[in-house]
């Protein structure tokens, strides 16, 4: 396995609740499985701590979705925060994990190497997602071998930004009203994102080794709460036939031979792999 220690002028944060250190004993360990030396907490935003969500962000209807339950702003405002840090600390590249990744040997050097680049890309997501998504052709940054994601992936639990993608994500989240996962990975003009190929990291929600894991760390303590996961709206008629025709548009376009000449130019279409000693 050996050690891997973080460039200089890089960093590495999972994002983790005050109250679950049952959550920061289980990345401890992942990082330490994986031989990556300097990964540091970041305490995550508690939306039942009164105050917590003051001056976030959020506004109905300006984004994807129309609400966002209290636990999912929370979400939100935590990754923006290490954004911030990221910009505030000058870090070249910096790699975010949510507190329930379980990582493969492979990831210490895989992160080393992408951080060590810190360039050629805004967004590289390192874990699996649970569907069935669609790649452009493989290419490698730093040795790494990465495909580049065409379309939002259901997870952003563990991901590497260089400055300018920090940046620009500060910049396009002064209002938002997305699940994180989705804001990361929607694509745009001037977003260079890309898959690891294959997978070096996947929540414990998907992975077959959750039986072996605490209930804490297998179950996401934001959504055991009733008050934080209450109340979501999903917005006007007019609102919700917009987004209907927005993916009735995206389908169309893959069926009529955009996904044929995505395979012919050597894309993927499929689950995401993962490394050999993640099982999902």
């Amino acid at each position: 396995m050996g050690h891997h220690e973080l460039p200089p002028g890089t960093g590495v944060y999972y994002i983790n609740l005050d109250r679950v250190p049952e959550r920061r004993n289980f990345m401890e360990a992942q990082f330490a499985h994986t031989g990556l030396i300097g990964a540091a907490r970041f305490s995550a935003t508690d939306a039942q701590q009164e105050g917590a969500l003051d001056g976030h962000g959020y506004v109905a209807g300006s984004g994807s979705r129309w609400g966002l339950k209290q636990s999912e702003v929370a979400c939100f405002e935590s990754h923006r925060a290490v954004w911030k840090r990221a910009v505030q600390q000058d870090l070249k590249a910096v790699a975010i994990f949510e507190d329930d990744v379980e990582m493969s040997t492979q990831a210490g050097g895989v992160i080393a190497r992408l951080l060590e680049a810190g360039s050629g890309f805004d967004f590289l997501k390192l874990d699996y997602s649970p569907r069935v998504l669609r790649f452009g052709p493989e290419l490698q940054i730093s040795g790494v071998p990465v495909r580049p994601m065409l379309e939002m992936a259901p997870s952003a639990a563990a991901y590497i930004l260089s400055q300018a993608a920090c940046r620009k994500l500060l910049m396009w989240s002064e209002k938002y009203s997305d699940h994180l996962d989705d804001f990361v990975s929607i694509p745009r003009p001037d977003w260079q994102m890309y898959q690891c190929f294959p997978a070096v990291g996947v929540q414990m929600i998907w992975s077959k080794q959750q039986d072996q894991a605490e209930d804490s760390v297998k179950v996401s303590e934001r959504s055991q709460n009733r008050k934080t996961n209450s109340g979501l709206d999903k917005g006007p008629l007019w609102f919700r036939i917009r987004r209907e025709l927005q993916a009735a548009k995206r389908k169309l376009y893959w069926r009529q031979r955009g996904e044929a000449r995505l395979l012919e130019s050597g894309g993927y279409v499929g689950f995401i792999p993962c490394a050999e000693d993640l099982r999902v």
